[in-house]
């Protein structure tokens, strides 16, 4: 009967310790994290107009742009200015030197004022000839009108029989020969005067060859000293003293002061939602600067695609050429969206497992879908309603962890 007694009571101790052990698990075990509530950030969800805005980098680039290259081989004798130097269209940058082109341009130079030289020998010799056959042909007529006038005072005295019939005629011979002599002299001197305008012609020609080589040489030659030749800053020059270049070489890269244009990188994801006529507003260290996309280059290249924004707003003196800049570019506007501050790891068009804020200090795993980025901002699909809040900072815990508990 003690036998008896002792196993039932044993029995009973074990069954009370077991049922202490449950409760102490059922009430104080909930299987939750306890975390401190200082060490994590949130973020709570918003409704509202959504701005899907594309953020980007890159730097802004002059809209118009010189390379100044080298116009024949030379030897770099004078650097004046240096890279970031603001130039007008006159500046000298730099001076080249080229013995052998210099020595081109004074044989250039003599033969110009050869072939002039030539020219007015040419003309002293024409004037001449004109003058010998002109004298010869006023003496032809000359002759012609004293022949006309004998033959005039014979004619009457042959009818008188005074002279000779024979000797009459050969008169009136002897002036018709010299008719066709003062003819023949008035057609050689018309012949003379037009060999005459065309040898001038032609030395004309060898003249304005003569100086086209001048002119190109003494280019040329002018070229050595280089100037910008346009208003506007140096944005690359790197040549040192002695060196030689080559016809061809670059020189310097001259880009204005304004316009401007921004040369934005943004990622090939978010590339297929900005067109033309969008609206961007660029980050200087000087400012907000406004533009407007102009162009999206079709080539993807290192997972990025190039997108060029016009500047339209007026410029500060602190905004220059290859200046770094950020970009957000204004894709397109929802309305009634809501949305939250990026989560640390969630990305567009995904879904991701986060922990909701309760009202009991305790926060909860939930699924979340997200849509399109906007800057620091993400789409809510489902799965968050307006003002829950969540936490937003990354959290180093197991997947089975299904809930968080805050300590005091």
């Amino acid at each position: 009967m003690k036998i008896k007694s002792k196993v039932v009571y044993q029995l009973l101790v074990g069954i009370s310790f077991l049922m202490l052990f449950s409760g102490w698990r059922l009430g104080f075990s909930d299987d939750a994290e306890v975390i401190a509530r200082d060490i994590i950030t949130t973020a709570k969800v918003e409704s509202g107009d959504f701005s899907i805005k594309i953020e980007g980098y890159g730097s802004l680039q002059s809209l118009n742009k010189r390379l100044i290259t080298a116009t024949s081989s030379a030897v770099v004798d004078e650097i004046k200015l240096k890279a970031g130097a603001v130039v007008d269209v006159d500046t000298v940058i730099l001076t080249l030197i080229n013995p052998k082109l210099e020595g081109e341009l004074r044989q250039a130079l003599a033969k110009l004022q050869n072939t002039k030289t030539q020219k007015r020998q040419t003309v002293l010799k024409q004037q001449r000839e004109l003058l010998n056959n002109e004298s010869y042909l006023s003496d032809l007529e000359s002759q012609v009108e004293i022949a006309m006038l004998q033959v005039e005072a014979e004619r009457t005295l042959a009818h008188s029989g005074i002279i000779s019939g024979i000797s009459a005629k050969k008169n009136v011979l002897k002036a018709k020969q010299l008719k066709n002599r003062v003819t023949l002299e008035k057609n050689k001197l018309a012949k003379l005067t037009a060999m005459q305008k065309e040898s001038l012609i032609i030395q004309d020609d060898f003249i304005a060859q003569a100086q086209e080589e001048f002119n190109i040489t003494k280019q040329m030659v002018e070229q050595l000293s280089v100037k910008a030749g346009m208003k506007g800053v140096i944005q690359r020059l790197s040549l040192n003293l002695g060196q030689s270049v080559v016809a061809g070489s670059e020189l310097a890269l001259i880009g204005s002061l304004s316009p401007l244009i921004a040369e934005i990188k943004v990622p090939q994801l978010q590339a297929h939602m900005v067109n033309r006529g969008m609206e961007a507003e660029i980050s200087t260290v000087n400012g907000q600067i406004r533009g407007e996309v102009v162009r999206v280059d079709p080539v993807v290249n290192n997972g990025a695609v190039q997108v060029d924004i016009e500047i339209n707003s007026t410029l500060n003196n602190g905004v220059k050429p290859m200046q770094l800049v950020d970009a957000t570019i204004f894709a397109q506007v929802q309305q009634g969206v809501d949305f939250i501050k990026t989560p640390i790891g969630a990305k567009a068009n995904s879904t991701a497992f986060l922990f909701k804020l309760s009202e009991d200090n305790k926060a909860n795993r939930i699924e979340v879908k997200f849509g399109k980025v906007s800057g620091q901002f993400i789409q809510v699909l489902s799965g968050l309603k307006p003002g829950d809040e969540i936490i937003s900072s990354k959290l180093t815990l197991s997947d089975e962890i299904k809930q968080i508990k805050f300590s005091s």
